[in-house]
């Protein structure tokens, strides 16, 4: 039975290197241990060994596989095993590499070739042998960009055809790079078509415009540029290259977001117009600015940009004439890197969102394992807030992390927010920030708002039984928190999010006079998700109750454990103590002794220890020692702290 996929393509510049990555995240949410293994290297930066793909998935996961072993064989060494007709040697090489790379893995994802330097009905000859070699089943990886829906099924019979010829296992088909204007009609014709010719259809990936676009960085290394403003924001990405040789009055016409400016190092007019439109939301948020002609500003103007507040894009003087620069960044290829995240993220979404990697596992039977690393987790929540898109209050509006979030979240679509805060001042922070808020983004102030006076009589009505005076409900009231807060309670927000500049007391103190409790629950609590390297864990109440009686305790319990189950995260509670079973004494452990049992009474569905040591909880091996016949122990998820 095949359990590894083997990524082959149709021809080159398919993007199956952002596929590999995205399915690698994808299947770690599944199975325990992936690896990743691409026998054929093609593509090398400058005085490195390896191929500069296999380098970026090895750092991005932190696999552990030595590099030769992960890559052990390049292009160039395959050209000379096969003119001395040497091939036994070769599949000799990739047998014993990959042996050393599957090792104590549940499946391994393996990178085919990239149709480089070879004929490509050899080269699907070559990429079907290892397939078979590796014990591998093949997904096709068709480029559909700018192809028409007859022209990509030619594409992929003629593959699928080869790949038959050799008796290879196949896995099913994925088209790649589909303008969006087109992805509805492409994805829901080839699903038809393919599923009349029994090939199983395993996903249409939209074009996304930024994956091919360099970032400032790989833009100023190769221009061996100076970098005069920005080094925090070299990751920036050139959407577009603009050569700004006309008055900024007339350029901005032409300019727009995500836009990288070149110009002559002596056009002030165009670098004054760039650091004024900064102010403006309707001006177009730019990447950076290449100065051209080994040319910069006088002092006066140099002293102008250093004096701004957090430049949100790079200025970089290079050397070369203005159109050399041009064309140098028009020649660069672009490939992600490890420290690319913006292209991480995205690669990692496409994969998580538009390909059927459950199908894939049906098809490989993999044994799932319901544990959850913390790329899964972060994508399958995600998803489940776009699915089921909520409105979000975000108090802190002022603030630069929040502006930043907001964005972050606004472009994936995430949730719709509102901004608490005054709006100018948003505004302004935003523009410098370069950060775009778009229409959905609502901005709110409520010290302004028109809801402010109903919001105090109903703050009025929920608290007079505590004595409040109408001033007090006013004053409560222009507080952001506060007034987010009821924003929930009157159903005009599902959500609050705070404590980037508030303590804990003052975001909660808030649901708690205004919200209160889930009923049948007396007390709130917390917890936290943990996301260590290979699994996500909680952790209750790290933050509420600083020591809760044996009733609380067993509620923080309970109450934890439900959350972990919306979050996708089997509870195996662990009742944390000193001691472990019945071999310590004390009033602590009588405590979580009694919580445990009274939490077990309450809910017989649950599997919960206590008391219980840390180590015991999550050390398989401490378990069998300490508590043999424990269902919990060695592999605890929810972990209930008394203190």
């Amino acid at each position: 039975m095949i359990k590894n996929i083997y990524l082959a393509s149709t021809g080159p510049e398919s993007g199956k290197g952002v596929i590999c990555l995205g399915l690698i995240n994808a299947f770690r949410g599944m199975v325990t241990n992936v690896g990743y293994f691409k026998p054929i290297g093609q593509k090398y930066r400058k005085n490195e060994d390896h191929d500069k793909e296999s380098i970026m998935i090895k750092e991005i996961y932190g696999i552990e596989d030595k590099l030769q072993h992960i890559n052990p064989v390049s292009i160039k060494e395959l050209n000379h095993y096969i003119t001395s007709n040497d091939q036994e040697t070769f599949f000799h090489k990739v047998r014993e590499s990959y042996r050393k790379v599957e090792k104590d893995k549940d499946m391994v994802i393996i990178e085919g070739t990239d149709y480089l330097g070879m004929k490509s009905a050899f080269e699907f000859d070559i990429n079907a042998d290892i397939a078979n070699n590796l014990n591998a089943g093949i997904i096709l990886i068709e480029d559909g960009y700018g192809k028409s829906i007859d022209e990509i099924l030619s594409d992929v019979l003629t593959g699928k055809d080869s790949f038959d010829e050799q008796s290879c296992d196949f896995l099913g088909v994925i088209i790649n790079k589909v303008e969006v204007e087109r992805f509805s009609e492409v994805d829901q014709a080839l699903r038809k078509i393919l599923k009349k010719r029994k090939i199983d259809y395993l996903g249409t990936l939209p074009y996304d415009p930024v994956l091919p676009k360099p970032r400032l960085y790989d833009i100023a290394r190769s221009l061996d540029a100076e970098i005069l403003f920005g080094k925090d924001h070299l990751s920036n990405i050139a959407v577009e290259t603009i050569i700004a040789s006309m008055r900024f009055d007339n350029a901005i016409k032409y300019i727009h977001d995500g836009a990288l400016i070149v110009t002559g190092g002596d056009r002030t007019g165009i670098i004054i117009g760039c650091m004024a439109s900064l102010i403006s939301p309707a001006c177009p948020n730019i990447s950076g600015i290449v100065l051209t002609g080994g040319l910069i500003p006088n002092d006066n103007i140099m002293n102008l940009i250093g004096t701004l507040y957090e430049l949100p894009f790079p200025i970089f003087s290079v050397k070369c004439s203005t159109i050399e620069a041009v064309n140098t960044i028009n020649s660069l290829v672009v490939h992600i890197s490890s420290n690319d995240t913006q292209k991480i993220d995205i690669a990692k979404s496409m994969v998580y969102r538009y390909v059927d990697y459950e199908k894939i596992n049906d098809k490989l039977k993999l044994e799932k394992t319901r544990k959850r690393t913390p790329e899964i987790f972060k994508y399958e929540i995600l998803e489940m807030a776009r699915s089921e898109k909520k409105r979000i209050v975000l108090p802190e509006g002022e603030d630069d992390r929040t502006l930043k979030a907001a964005e972050w979240i606004q472009d994936r679509e995430i949730a719709d927010l509102i901004l608490l805060g005054d709006e100018e001042l948003i505004t302004k922070k935003a523009a410098m920030l370069g950060i775009k808020l778009g229409s959905k983004t609502e901005i709110i102030n409520p010290v302004k708002s028109e809801k402010l006076e109903d919001y105090v009589n109903t703050y009025y009505e929920l608290r007079k039984h505590k004595l409040y005076e109408m001033d007090v409900a006013r004053d409560r009231m222009q507080d952001a928190i506060y007034f987010g807060t009821m924003m929930v309670y009157k159903g005009e927000a599902d959500g609050l999010v705070s404590g980037a500049i508030h303590t804990t007391q003052h975001t909660i103190r808030p649901a708690f006079e205004i919200i209160k409790t889930k009923p049948g629950i007396t007390s709130a609590s917390s917890i936290f998700f943990m996301c260590l390297k290979d699994r996500v864990l909680v952790y209750g109440d790290c933050a509420i109750i600083p020591i809760p009686t044996t009733e609380q305790l067993s509620e923080i319990a309970i109450t934890s454990a439900d959350t972990a189950v919306k979050f996708g995260i089997d509870p195996y509670i662990a009742m944390l103590s000193y001691s472990t079973g019945k071999s310590g004494k004390g009033p602590e452990v009588v405590k979580v002794r009694e919580a445990t049992e009274i939490a077990r009474s309450k809910r017989p569905d649950l599997l919960i220890e206590g008391p219980i040591q840390y180590d015991a909880a999550i050390d398989p091996i401490v378990a069998r020692i300490k508590l043999p016949d424990s269902k919990v122990a060695g592999k605890a998820t929810v972990f209930i702290f008394l203190t």
